[in-house]
């Protein structure tokens, strides 16, 4: 022991994990009590690919080794197969003593120096989308496969991108640009014959003004403590901001994506309103337990809960695993069930309270890779019918809003979206789908004073598509 722990170049085993923990909580925030050697990255602690990324970006520079060294897309499952991949890596490749340096500046292979002048705005818009690192942000990473940018992201990164330079026309969508490097040849192509791009000067930030909040004769839940489940982004973020402009002190909650729903709670308290941001998964038993003890202890009750946190596959059923299952049913059942369970205690004791579960209109109806969620929502709807009377003794009403496609990040995880969302439209009648807007509408409406004797609905906010049979199935099918 004494002899291995004189060498300069390397680390005991113990001292190893505990450097990849420390990266780890640099990374996510995580308090390193929850940042165990064997917890499940992904299912324990809600590390996503992006996020795991980021981590093996700074573990890589903290030991000095290759990124291409360290797992990733789902073979780094816990730390301590980071850990074990670090100690093998620095048993072959013996190195300097282990301390934190200086990033060394990236040398760009030759290829890409034909598009150098717009390498640095491709990888600077990319760094400031994804809040990724730019040093991880290497010209021929594989965009998803590598740094776990989904095509939801990359889309958005284009949008910026082509904002930014000038250009009206995307490049074709059946160009499959998987690296920056490729991203900015093709941005070149688009560009008319001009001088190089000069670096963009920082633009001025750009000030919205946060929506008016009602009248205090306006504020149906002033008073009100409100928890939203999965209000990071998307629906969720709209109905905790709508609560909170109705004057309830809103929960935000999340779990994959911590930093958004940091950020929906500071932009509720900078628009005016009352929020607080508690991390956890609903499908955690430890988590729920310290996100209700917080509740209780710092906001003395609970009024209203939104449970929105959802989870499925997309996709047809031959690519559904059992362990996609697992995960569906813990989010979408358990997870539901967990949360009115823990709610329940708090809202007696404030003389009742309501609850609003979230299901799919396609819960009833068949839709072409929807299998998973639609399943698993149809026993959220028998949920809500028996959360309704047990609960109803203690004036705790709970409903459920059955959404329909709405426009935002989940239409774009269909495969094909852009023509299932035109096809959707066309079968919908009025040619429009839903927005978050109009889900929240409803939600707010189950949650307030206007529905009191409404307990154990199903109401179903699809703009009717889900009346129609055109649509739904695969186009060849439609035909």
């Amino acid at each position: 022991m004494s002899a291995r722990s004189s060498q300069s170049h390397t680390s005991t085993p113990s001292n190893i994990l505990e450097q990849v923990r420390q990266c780890a909580a640099s990374v996510t925030r995580y308090p390193l009590d929850i940042l165990t050697e064997h917890a499940q990255l992904e299912d324990e602690l809600g590390i996503d690919s992006v996020k795991l990324a980021e981590i093996a970006a700074v573990i890589a520079r903290e030991f000095q080794l290759p990124p291409d060294r360290l797992p990733r897309n789902g073979k780094a499952r816990t730390l301590g197969a980071i850990a074990g991949a670090v100690t093998e890596a620095l048993g072959t490749e013996p190195g300097p003593a282990l301390h934190v340096t200086p990033v060394p500046a990236v040398i760009e292979p030759k290829a890409a120096v034909q598009a150098q002048d717009l390498l640095p705005r491709v990888r600077a818009v990319f760094a400031r989308v994804t809040r990724y690192p730019e040093d991880l942000l290497t010209p021929h990473a594989d965009l998803e496969d590598e740094l776990g940018i989904d095509s939801v992201k990359q889309a958005e990164v284009m949008a910026v991108l082509m904002k930014e330079l000038g250009l009206s026309d995307a490049p074709k969508p059946s160009q499959r640009l998987r690296t920056m490097a490729a991203i900015a040849d093709a941005a070149r192509a688009l560009l008319p014959a001009a001088p190089p791009i000069t670096e963009a000067r920082p633009r001025a930030p750009v000030h919205v003004a946060p929506a008016p909040v009602p009248s205090h004769t306006e504020l149906p839940f002033e008073g009100k403590v409100a928890l939203v489940t999965g209000s990071g982004k998307g629906i969720g973020r709209v109905i905790a901001t709508r609560l909170a402009r109705a004057g309830a002190t809103v929960v935000v909650n999340s779990f994959h994506s911590r930093e958004d729903g940091e950020k929906t709670a500071r932009d509720i308290v900078d628009a005016g309103g009352k929020a607080v941001h508690l991390w956890g998964s609903v499908a955690q038993e430890d988590h729920l337990e310290r996100m209700f003890a917080a509740i209780r202890e710092q906001l003395g009750g609970l009024d209203l809960l939104v449970c929105n946190a959802s989870n499925g596959l997309i996709g047809p059923f031959d690519r559904i695993a059992p362990r996609d299952w697992d995960k569906a049913f813990r989010t979408c059942i358990t997870g539901t069930y967990e949360c009115a369970m823990r709610a329940r205690p708090l809202m007696a004791t404030r003389g009742g309270g309501s609850i609003v579960t979230m299901s799919t209109s396609m819960s009833q109806r068949y839709m072409h890779d929807l299998g998973c969620q639609g399943v698993v929502k149809a026993g959220v709807e028998s949920l809500t019918r028996y959360l309704a009377a047990e609960l109803a003794p203690e004036g705790i009403r709970t409903n459920c809003v059955s959404a329909g496609p709405v426009h935002g990040e989940l239409l774009g995880m269909f495969p094909d979206a852009p023509e299932r969302v035109a096809r959707w439209e066309s079968a919908t009648p009025g040619g429009r789908l839903c927005t978050a807007d109009d889900v929240a509408d409803v939600t707010e409406l189950l949650l307030g004073p206007k529905t009191q004797r409404v307990n154990g609905a199903i109401w179903v906010v699809d703009a009717g598509l889900s009346g129609t049979v055109d649509g739904l199935l695969p186009a060849a099918r439609a035909s």
